[in-house]
């Protein structure tokens, strides 16, 4: 009885925990999936219009350019779709065919990629990649060679240099005794080029003071450069970058005057003569401006003279300084020359002595070189066998490697890109055809053979056999996808939603219209078939046909993702998940064309219920 009780207890336990878990546990996530199938895929534009009567169409070329022909007269009859006109298409079908060729070369690209190597290519890249161990076993063992004989004769030539080297050492001390004399002199040079340099500035600066002065003269401000104004924009501009470089080389010296070395003194000879050059262009230009600069009630002659003259002064002074800076300059370089001079003719005296030494020397940088040379052009060659080993290696490894998802990519990306090109030049072609949109006889004709016409004038006018049109209001997101001649669904709400009429756009408003803050473009649809039941101010519902394509590979609109600014949906495979990235083309009302990624038969995800 015990042993009952027990078992009884352990089964209601048991199935407590069960009932528990059952109850508890997360249920596994619901998903929706939809086929990955070819298709159509369908783009319209829905608006809501206002039939009204009309007796008169006018039309116009979408391009513009020179009239090829014109087919037909004023009082024409005229049938619907029937070729009006011709715009000169010559250019481009020119670059048609230039777009057609560069789609065979991609699409060639493209099969020769996926095609891969030959086997004759592949047998060529082996025997490459033998030759090339080969050549690079042969240049290691000419570099061994090579270092081991360059060592010898290092060594030979180090031992005649160390014989003669000891009778030098009295012409040296001649050498060093001409070497002092040498510098006291260019000491002196540098010393008086300081003072030139001091007193230099001070001209920069009063040329400065006097090139302000005229400018800012308020007498002159009236009549400054008043014949040719531009002289004053070049005045100021070179007034500023004279006082720039002014303002830069007195800082300079200013900043090396506790340490006017050789180096500072050289540098500053230079900077201030730069800035020299610059005040006289400055005074230049200023002299200009006094030249197109007239009297006035303010400015007598007199006092434009006196600024004139100022001016002159200033250049004349302003050209002196820079002559003593040249004077300076080349007082430092003939004293330099003649330092060499001298220390050439002491050097003179040391070659006797160190003739010897000197030929040893030599013998031993030669022998260094060559060696050198000789060591570097093998080790070259051994470098430059094994990029060749390395170079033959990789084609070799090109030409067996199968090609990549990203290369195939690229090269069908390009093949997409060259057919897009054909795609847009037959359009703008198509284009440049003006057809009737309906039947009628034509009214007037805006132009003739060989004008060129543009896109914003009506060209033919004509009388449609049916007298009805619908206008509506396109927004300014949509109307980028309306063209004329799109065909157009219309429903009217006398009639009910199952009685549809066809239709085409006949025109497109360039002019916007704003409503309520919003921007549209009123268009114009016309009928194309019985409209006898049509009465002008019902209220017509437009389905624009703005893009189509069929047997194209479509998903619906739901199972796009986006992650990492890329596409990609959710294929589900034996109830496993996995991420596809896909390219996608037109996107129509209720699906979207795939161009890479998925095949056709995938199941995508739509939604989850979790």
């Amino acid at each position: 009885m015990k042993k009952l009780l027990i078992g009884i207890i352990l089964v209601i336990f048991i199935g407590g925990g069960v009932l528990a878990y059952n109850f508890t546990k997360k249920p596994a996530p619901k998903y929706t999936t939809a086929e990955v199938v070819k298709g159509e895929i369908l783009q319209t534009v829905s608006a809501t219009g206002t039939v009204e009567a009309e007796t008169k169409l006018d039309l116009r070329f979408m391009n513009s350019g020179k009239i090829k022909e014109i087919n037909v007269q004023v009082g024409d009859s005229v049938q619907k779709n029937e070729v009006l006109s011709k715009l000169d298409t010559a250019q481009l079908e020119s670059q048609l065919n230039k777009a057609k060729a560069g789609l065979s070369a991609a699409q060639a690209n493209l099969n020769k990629l996926l095609e891969g190597a030959t086997a004759e290519d592949i047998r060529v890249s082996e025997t490459a990649v033998a030759n090339a161990r080969i050549a690079l076993d042969n240049a290691k063992q000419s570099l061994a060679d090579t270092q081991a004989s360059a060592a010898k004769d290092i060594a030979n030539a180090e031992a005649s240099v160390n014989s003669a080297r000891i009778s030098l050492n009295n012409a040296n001390q001649s050498l060093a005794n001409t070497q002092i004399l040498n510098e006291n002199n260019l000491n002196q040079d540098y010393d008086d080029a300081w003072d030139t340099l001091n007193s230099s500035l001070l001209t920069a600066s009063n040329s400065l003071d006097t090139n302000d002065t005229v400018l800012n003269n308020e007498d002159a401000q009236d009549t400054l450069s008043v014949l040719n104004i531009q002289y004053l924009n070049n005045s100021f501009q070179s007034k500023a970058t004279a006082a720039n470089s002014y303002n830069n080389v007195k800082n300079y010296i200013d900043s090396i005057k506790p340490d006017p070395s050789d180096e500072n003194i050289d540098k500053a000879l230079i900077q201030l003569k730069s800035a020299l050059e610059d005040i006289r262009a400055a005074l230049s230009d200023t002299s200009d401006v006094l030249g197109a600069t007239i009297t006035s009630s303010k400015l007598s002659q007199a006092e434009l003279d006196v600024l004139k003259s100022n001016i002159s002064t200033a250049r004349a002074n302003t050209n002196t300084a820079i002559s003593n800076l040249t004077a300076a300059e080349q007082s430092i370089s003939t004293q330099k020359v003649t330092n060499q001079t001298n220390l050439d003719n002491a050097q003179a005296a040391v070659n006797s002595a160190e003739s010897t030494l000197n030929s040893s020397q030599e013998s031993l940088a030669a022998t260094r070189a060559l060696a050198n040379s000789k060591i570097n052009t093998a080790k070259n060659a051994v470098k430059s066998a094994e990029g060749a080993l390395k170079q033959a290696q990789d084609q070799l490894a090109l030409k067996t490697a199968k090609p990549s998802y990203s290369e195939i990519s690229l090269y069908e990306a390009q093949v997409r890109e060259a057919q897009a090109n054909v795609d847009l030049i037959e359009s703008q072609i198509s284009d440049s055809v003006l057809v009737a949109p309906q039947s009628g006889v034509i009214t007037e004709i805006n132009g003739e053979v060989g004008e060129t016409i543009t896109s914003a004038v009506d060209f033919i006018s004509m009388i449609a056999s049916e007298n009805f049109k619908i206008k509506a209001n396109i927004s300014e997101v949509d109307i980028a996808k309306v063209k004329v001649g799109d065909k157009v669904e219309i429903t009217f709400d006398a009639f009910g939603p199952d009685k549809k009429f066809a239709g085409s756009v006949a025109e497109i408003d360039p002019a916007q219209t704003e409503i309520s803050g919003v921007i549209y473009y009123k268009t114009t649809t016309i009928f194309a078939g019985n409209s006898e039941v049509i009465k002008p101010g019902m209220t017509a519902n437009l389905d624009i046909i703005t893009a189509q394509k069929d047997n194209v590979t479509v998903i619906p609109f739901q199972a796009l993702k986006e992650k990492d600014k890329q596409k990609y949906v959710q294929v589900l495979e034996n109830g496993i998940l996995r991420d596809v990235f896909v390219e996608v083309g037109l996107k129509g009302d209720v699906n979207v064309e795939v161009l890479s990624g998925l095949t056709g038969g995938e199941r995508v995800v739509t939604f989850v219920e979790e």
